[in-house]
């Protein structure tokens, strides 16, 4: 039996918006919940229950837990492309350059009807690990990630990091100490023959990205209050996200959960002018906002977000506080 967290991994999951590659269709990963693959990716058959898992998403952590179990469902037929001058699978597509795809192997480049497709029966494998899911508090990079590697690989999926590096890099992850006892019990369900059900969650695409690129434009600040515990920070948007679903990089702030809550229901605004808070009266009599009123943010005036975005969310807000 596998002793828990006596081996650690890395594992790659690529947004949409960041999917380069394209020799296969991709996984159905769910992050935070579960991580998807097959025997036709490197180490599947050395990952278990029990093993810390570290999921990276894009360029940036996304958060670590532990394996629950993992589901396995056999002959799963999956369609795999391939470069046509040396029949590798390392190729990526280019968004505008033709032609459209090059290989990484060996350099060519080729069109979508030159790839060599063929149908390949897999094993497929769903490691589950939600229950001690701990998302990531604060931007976590590649670079970071190479100094914890056991190997310098930058194409496989799966990838083995150095267990006894583990506690600092997850602390820094987590923003606090990661001492903790994992809610898991391996036994004879540690490895699950079975399908997958389906679920459907409504989520803003990319709002983990934007944070973590307000954070890294802003540090661990929140633009009311100051220096705040990483884990309180949220990026909050200056513009309806249903009416213009897109991140905007000067369209958004750092903010404390609950002022956070606040801004969104125009309870607490910026004068584009003065760039001080606006308090609603209806919320002054609370202490904790009351004392906002009038100040200046914690936001250097070269880190300023969009005056026009500011100008209308003041708009906005003032008629609430009327």
């Amino acid at each position: 039996m596998n002793q828990i967290g006596a081996r650690a991994w890395v594992v790659l999951t690529k947004s949409e918006d960041e999917r380069s590659w394209s020799a296969n269709t991709g996984y159905d990963d769910s992050v935070g919940r579960y991580y998807s693959y097959d025997s036709n990716v490197s180490r599947y058959r050395q990952v278990q229950a029990g093993d810390l898992v570290v999921i990276r998403v894009d360029d940036y952590v996304a958060g670590w837990s532990f394996i629950d179990d993992i589901e396995v469902i056999p002959n799963v037929t999956k369609e795999i492309s391939r470069c046509p001058r040396c029949l590798k699978t390392n190729f990526r597509q280019r968004a505008t350059m033709r032609p459209k795809n090059v290989c990484n192997a060996c350099g060519s480049g080729f069109e979508d009807s030159e790839r060599v497709t063929e149908l390949k029966n897999v094993t497929a494998y769903r490691a589950n690990y939600e229950r001690n899911w701990v998302e990531a508090a604060r931007p976590v990079g590649y670079d970071q990630l190479k100094e914890v590697s056991q190997t310098t690989e930058t194409f496989n999926a799966i990838r083995p990091l150095d267990p006894a590096k583990m506690p600092g890099f997850l602390e820094l992850v987590s923003g606090r100490s990661t001492a903790i006892k994992p809610d898991l019990i391996l036994g004879d369900s540690a490895v699950i023959l079975g399908g997958h059900t389906v679920g459907l969650t409504r989520r803003r695409i990319g709002q983990r990205k934007f944070r973590f690129s307000m954070m890294e434009r802003f540090g661990e600040n929140c633009a009311f209050s100051g220096p705040q515990p990483p884990q309180v920070l949220e990026a909050a948007h200056l513009y309806s996200f249903s009416e213009r679903p897109t991140h905007q990089h000067d369209g958004g702030l750092l903010l404390r959960r609950d002022f956070h809550a606040l801004f969104d229901a125009k309870l607490l605004a910026i004068h584009p002018k003065t760039w001080t808070i606006d308090v609603a009266p209806k919320i002054r009599d609370f202490q904790t906002y009351a004392r906002l009123h009038g100040s200046e943010i914690h936001v250097p005036k070269n880190r300023r977000p969009s005056k026009e975005l500011v100008s209308k969310h003041y708009e906005e807000a003032l008629k609430v506080f009327g």
